[in-house]
């Protein structure tokens, strides 16, 4: 029931306007081990393309929808983040840790790069990523050719 109300609220959902700018990204970089490397990337009309570079069961270019509850969970978490508040990186200054970059953007023209490793982000932004990052391992993903 949480879940089927969550879905209809209308703050969740973007107008036609807002699905033509809406993006969002996560991508996790190289360590010096064999953390995953991918970027996730979702567009304003619930669309989302994978990129799997290294230490991934799959490689290469997926594409696939975003189900419905996920997509209203992630505009909600974009619009209650506090973009303005935010700094440009939140580093350990460990060398050998893999950063997540988290790309966002609502309007043409604004986009915000967030860069973070370990858990030094605020809370918002790490739900936000783990959230995309959720998504990677589910089967929606069909393989695909980049233009």
């Amino acid at each position: 029931m949480a879940a089927l109300f969550f879905s209809c609220s209308s703050k969740n959902k973007l107008s036609k306007k807002e699905q033509k700018s809406w993006f969002l990204s996560v991508e996790k970089t190289p360590c010096f081990g064999k953390c995953p490397i991918y970027k996730i990337e979702i567009n304003g009309m619930a669309q989302a393309n994978k990129d799997a570079r290294r230490f991934l069961d799959e490689i290469g270019f997926f594409k696939g929808p975003v189900d419905e509850v996920t997509f209203a969970e992630l505009v909600s978490l974009t619009k209650t983040a506090e973009w303005q508040n935010y700094k440009g990186e939140y580093l350990t200054g460990y060398s050998d840790l893999p950063s997540t970059i988290i790309r966002f953007s609502e309007h043409a023209g604004d986009t915000v790069r967030i860069r973070y490793e370990s858990s030094k982000a605020p809370i918002k932004l790490q739900n936000l990523a783990n959230k995309v990052d959720s998504l990677s391992t589910l089967s929606i993903w069909e393989s695909a050719i980049l233009d």
